[in-house]
């Protein structure tokens, strides 16, 4: 059973890639949250993108499960335009919130939804918390640690820019160039430079 892993960081075109990966005839699920792993072993969904797949763990689970042919697609887009996306969507200001709370000892007052994305943020940025001066760093240290697990599992990796079109993302899917624009999803908030 062959899979489709999107490993970069949420607001880095999870929405347009998964959507383009429907215009491709694949089942996709954005993000898959806790369900991932049932995902995983059955045939209903064949792309996954966004939370929790970008966490460094969940990529091990993936490469060591025998059950699946995994393939993984980095998204290269700017650390400034992330995390700018981050901030313009108010994921930033979430995200201080639910680690000041794990900070403080207050984290029962975090939904099972919220915990869930916080472990998989602190686990993405080994622990270290995001801030406005760092996040070049914790973004660039999560994305060679993503990229160096795939390469070093010799799992096929596709690392993919908005700017290339089509034909990269089609070539690695083995599907045709379709007649269509990429269909961008959350341009206002996503695409400053495209």
């Amino acid at each position: 059973m062959k899979k489709y892993f999107v490993i970069s960081l949420p607001r880095s075109g999870t929405s347009t890639i998964s959507k383009m990966s429907e215009i491709m005839g694949l089942k996709w699920v954005h993000p898959p949250h806790s369900s991932y792993l049932t995902y995983i072993k059955n045939d209903a969904v064949d792309f996954l993108s966004d939370t929790p797949i970008f966490n460094p763990n969940v990529i091990n689970e993936i490469i060591n499960n025998k059950s699946i042919t995994a393939k993984f697609i980095f998204i290269d887009r700017s650390f400034d335009d992330i995390f700018n996306s981050w901030v313009k969507c108010n994921l930033y200001k979430n995200y201080l919130g639910m680690y000041n709370q794990f900070e403080s000892g207050d984290e029962d007052n975090l939904n099972s939804g919220q915990r869930f994305d916080f472990k998989n943020y602190n686990d993405a940025f080994n622990g270290e918390k995001l801030t406005e001066e760092n996040y070049n760093e914790v973004f660039k240290n999560h994305k060679n640690t993503v990229i160096n697990m795939v390469k070093k599992s010799n799992s096929e990796l596709l690392i993919y820019n908005f700017e290339e079109g089509w034909g990269p993302f089609c070539d690695f899917l083995n599907k045709e160039v379709p007649n269509k624009n990429i269909p961008w999803i959350n341009k206002g908030t996503m695409f400053n430079k495209i």
